[in-house]
């Protein structure tokens, strides 16, 4: 049975070979791609959300009959707009959605501008710093063990995507609490470290009860679940 799996912001496909190979094991054939932005390939130039959708459509068609759609972050919003658009999925995982629109800006202030001007100076460190203090909020105790991090240094190649990314985000008001339902069953992944909170926490909830969708906790965890409890993740989609 395929699995497509979106990969958010700050990662790549490679990034989920843990959960990709406990998820074989359960029997899954995992598709996990990397979207626009790696590998030399280019955002584009009218690069938007609906770049992404149409590109996971296309992996989607090549999938085979009834896949199982999984989107993380960035990528879970991209998978809710593409299951929106289709009858044939087996069912469709959304791992903490990031908010979008004008509630992301309301969070987020200056700072995806700010992660631009910094990368166009050539300090990718800065706007890496940006980026994971003033829209995906690390604390300040765990900012320094994070830099020294191999989460950290797998992340800083996709930072200059990550500061358009954002702004495909920015550009789309996405009202979880009016969300219309994917046609297939739906389940939401939650982190517990994150009930309650912006970015990814309020709105994770607030589609859950939206969709009617059954709402997974992932007790002591997070936003990256993929790097931190592989296993722990790969039973709750497979669950």
């Amino acid at each position: 049975m395929a699995l497509v799996v979106v990969h958010g912001v700050l990662s790549d496909a490679a990034q989920w070979n843990d959960v990709r190979t406990e998820l074989t094991t359960k029997g899954h054939q995992v598709i996990a791609r990397d979207r626009r932005g790696r590998n030399g390939v280019a955002l584009g130039l009218d690069y938007g959300l609906k770049t992404e959708i149409e590109d996971l459509h296309r992996v989607l068609d090549e999938a085979g009959p009834d896949p199982i759609l999984f989107g993380h972050s960035y990528g879970a919003v991209i998978a809710l707009l593409a299951a929106q658009q289709r009858d044939d999925l087996r069912s469709v995982i959304l791992y903490e959605p990031i908010a979008t629109g004008h509630q992301l800006r309301a969070f987020v202030g200056d700072a995806p501008e700010r992660a631009k001007q910094a990368v166009t100076d050539g300090d990718v460190e800065a706007a890496m710093e940006i980026l994971v203090t003033d829209v995906s909020p690390t604390p300040p105790d765990v900012l320094p063990r994070y830099r020294g991090s191999r989460m950290w240094q797998s992340q800083l190649p996709f930072v200059a995507s990550a500061v358009e990314e954002l702004q495909a985000l920015l550009a789309y008001d996405l009202d979880y609490d009016q969300v219309a339902k994917p046609a297939a069953p739906a389940k939401v992944v939650l982190g517990a470290r994150n009930v309650g909170t912006m970015p990814f926490g309020r709105p994770t909830e607030t589609l859950a009860y939206t969709i009617g969708a059954e709402l997974v906790l992932l007790g002591s965890l997070g936003h990256v679940a993929h790097m931190e409890a592989p296993i722990r993740l790969a039973e709750a989609i497979s669950s």
